[in-house]
């Protein structure tokens, strides 16, 4: 292990207290030299003791600072050998000055064993949670629960059991769509240019299901042993890219801009060899970008030349969207092999786990035979259940004042931080969705603001989990969606006077 690095691990006992614990100061300070290259792949690290012994701090610092190294896939401990960096770590990733959304696609990414982004998501709140609760928390990307339409749920729920039959809690002889939901959902479909017909909706439990499937039935698929690569956007939906790779799936990035993902990047993606390209057509997570008709005909033009490549459009947002660009499974090109998934949680409740895919009837029921290995089939109380929330006009009326406070939320945030930080920071204020994703100038480091806002009462996001790979540090999310007029002068004040507590980066520094 290099001198320097054990040098600078033990100089941050040393350093004043910034809100970390000691132990994600050190595992900062080991991060930094694997993801530059100074702790090459494969490097073994020294044991629990050895680094307790030398920096003097106890060895469950030590213990937790290696945790946190595993978590972000950066090391890999083996039973009797020791603690190593990952091979998962990749290349030397190097910061620059890009634009949030304007960002070269990523090279191909091995999956690491474990959903490394989630962890690190949930470590970084638990983290942040615990030194300062009484923190207002805009890390995670639930809805604002207060425009959640739980009046009609509760009466939809009732209406179902009211109607619920002794025969219905058998198992069924057929796994179907209860067309109670196919009535409601068909129109909501038409109305936002979804092509799709009764036999073609497939109900899981989640958009994550459904993606899972998907990998199940890429790998049936497969001949020879070529990796299959899928391409998603980045920055992008970090379960999804987790679930990929728990199922064996090698990620490769398509850059965006404020239309969604670039044509060029999603060409490169496929000259890549990606056999499946995940998109979000509208409210993307973590950006708000959404497709224009004219970014969506683009988008086919290049995808037509790829016949043999799958295509999940995730419609996450759509019930309190106010765009509509419609599907890529209206062009008659693409429509065997595009998959389009509408799911519930971010609008009408995350504990629905309901999520409707349409699908060819091909692909359908391959799905559905994979699904039935699965969990065998989504209970058809709760199918009922939301077919009675869409039937109710109470959710209607809740949608609609849910899209509109979030629109309002967004755009007043994204101007009030502009404003407050003299335009350093520039928000991307997109078409839709809950989050607000912006860049830090050149020589900021996003774990040093968050620590910052933190203190001053409000928790962010950082950005590596939202990328292919690690090493990115540049990028800050922020779900507006939960932020009320009170807390929007408080974070964007707080995000000002964080700039300007944060020390210079502008230089780069050099270890011989």
């Amino acid at each position: 292990m290099s001198n320097d690095v054990w040098e600078r691990a033990r100089e941050i006992r040393k350093v004043a207290e910034d809100g970390r614990p000691l132990y994600e100061r050190i595992a900062n300070v080991l991060s930094d030299a694997i993801r530059s290259g100074e702790l090459a792949d494969g490097h073994r690290l020294p044991t629990v003791r050895e680094l307790a012994e030398l920096l003097e701090i106890s060895a469950t610092t030590v213990v937790s600072a290696y945790n946190r190294l595993r978590a972000d896939g950066l090391a890999i401990g083996e039973v009797g050998r020791g603690t190593f960096v990952s091979h998962s770590a990749g290349a030397p990733t190097v910061a620059t000055d890009r634009q949030p959304l304007h960002i070269p696609s990523s090279s191909l990414f091995v999956p690491a064993s474990t959903a490394w982004r989630r962890r690190a998501l949930a470590s970084a709140e638990t983290r942040l949670r615990l030194a300062f609760p009484d923190a207002v928390d805009l890390m995670r990307g639930g809805p604002d629960p207060a425009l959640l339409p739980t009046t009609a749920l509760r009466r939809a729920w009732r209406t179902a059991a009211d109607n619920l039959t002794v025969a219905e809690l058998q198992y069924p002889m057929r796994v179907e769509t209860d067309p109670t939901l196919v009535e409601q959902l068909l129109p909501r479909l038409e109305a936002d240019g979804v092509a799709a017909e009764s036999g073609e909706i497939l109900i899981t439990s989640s958009t994550q299901q459904l993606l899972a499937l998907v990998v199940e039935l890429l790998h049936a698929d497969r001949t020879g042993t070529e990796p299959v690569i899928a391409a998603v956007e980045e920055p992008g939906y970090q379960t999804a890219m987790d679930t990929f790779e728990r199922g064996g799936l090698h990620l490769v990035g398509m850059p965006l801009d404020d239309e969604g993902v670039r044509p060029e990047g999603l060409e490169a993606a496929l000259a890549k060899g990606a056999r499946l390209v995940l998109f979000t057509p509208r409210a993307h997570s973590p950006t708000g970008s959404s497709w224009t008709t004219e970014r969506k005909d683009e988008l086919a033009e290049v995808l037509a030349a790829y016949p043999d490549v799958w295509i999940v459009e995730d419609d996450h947002f759509a019930e309190a969207s106010t765009s509509k660009p419609g599907s890529l499974r209206n062009d008659p090109r693409l429509r065997a092999r595009v998959i389009y998934v509408r799911s519930f949680s971010k609008c009408l409740a995350p504990d629905l786990r309901l999520a409707a895919a349409v699908a060819d009837d091909e692909v359908r029921s391959r799905l559905s035979l994979a699904k039935s290995f699965a969990d065998g089939w989504t209970p058809r109380t709760a199918q009922r259940a939301l077919a009675a929330l869409l039937a109710d006009p109470e959710t209607d009326r809740a949608l609609d004042l849910a899209r509109s406070t979030y629109a309002a939320r967004r755009s007043s945030l994204g101007a009030l931080i502009q404003e407050r930080t003299g335009g350093v920071i520039s928000p991307v204020i997109g078409a839709d969705g809950l989050h607000l994703w912006f860049s830090l100038p050149a020589g900021g480091h996003a774990g040093e603001l968050v620590a910052e806002t933190a203190r001053a009462g409000f928790l962010l996001a950082g950005a590596d989990p939202f990328y292919v790979g690690p090493g990115h540090d540049r990028s800050i999310r922020l779900n507006a969606g939960v932020a009320p007029v009170e807390v929007t002068v408080g974070v964007a004040q707080a995000l000002a006077d964080a700039l300007r507590h944060l020390p210079s980066r502008s230089e780069m520094v050099l270890t011989p």
